[in-house]
């Protein structure tokens, strides 16, 4: 098992109070319940909690739709269904992969769910990470390579000098390369204006 986790029980008071021993018992916590939705958003937005489960009510899409929102806004969400309603809930999710449990909830299964949900959104939030990474280490090297192309046209350097000439006056200053190449690219460009009059 994961370490204890923190959760935040959403939905009616009698399905609330059979989650809560089952969840305690586990060595998670709860740490807050609610069945209403602005009330919650509250407690969530001040508690903070690892994870929060969502007993959606039969007649209860904005449950569905409260839960998509929290968990587009970084929150760990399961929400507990009546078969009925799986349907109902792929549309609104757009068929994306969300976790879910069909009532009645199983006591071991619950705990199991628990820790399988934690460990998925840690790895897709892992690699939400990395993507944003490679998205700018490729908007700095884009940025690089302009640079270097401006530096090999106006002072004839090589692509490898002009890299170096980059890289020590990016040590120099104590800024990135990117920072550099920008600085570079403006000048360049408050060059060209002044020597075009525009």
């Amino acid at each position: 098992m994961v370490g204890s986790l923190r959760v935040f029980l959403i939905g009616s008071t009698q399905e609330k109070n059979q989650l809560i021993p089952s969840i305690n018992s586990t060595g998670h916590k709860v740490i807050g319940i609610s069945s209403d939705i602005a009330d919650c958003l509250r407690q969530i937005k001040s508690l903070q909690p690892d994870m929060v489960l969502i007993d959606v009510p039969s007649y209860g899409e904005e449950f569905i739709q409260l839960g998509k929102g929290l968990s587009d806004d970084g929150y760990k969400v399961i929400l507990i269904i009546d078969y009925t309603q799986r349907d109902r809930l792929l549309k609104v999710l757009e068929n994306r992969f969300f976790p879910f449990l069909i009532k009645p909830v199983s006591k071991e299964v619950l705990p199991l769910l628990l820790d399988v949900t934690n460990n998925y959104y840690s790895h897709i939030h892992q690699l939400e990470e990395e993507v944003r990474k490679l998205k700018r280490d490729l908007m700095a090297r884009k940025v690089i390579e302009k640079a270097k192309g401006i530096l090999m046209e106006t002072q004839g350097l090589s692509e490898k000098e002009a890299f170096r000439k980059i890289q020590k006056q990016s040590m120099n200053k104590r800024i990135s390369m990117k920072r550099m190449s920008e600085a570079i690219i403006m000048a360049h460009e408050m060059n060209h204006k002044v020597d075009t009059g525009k």
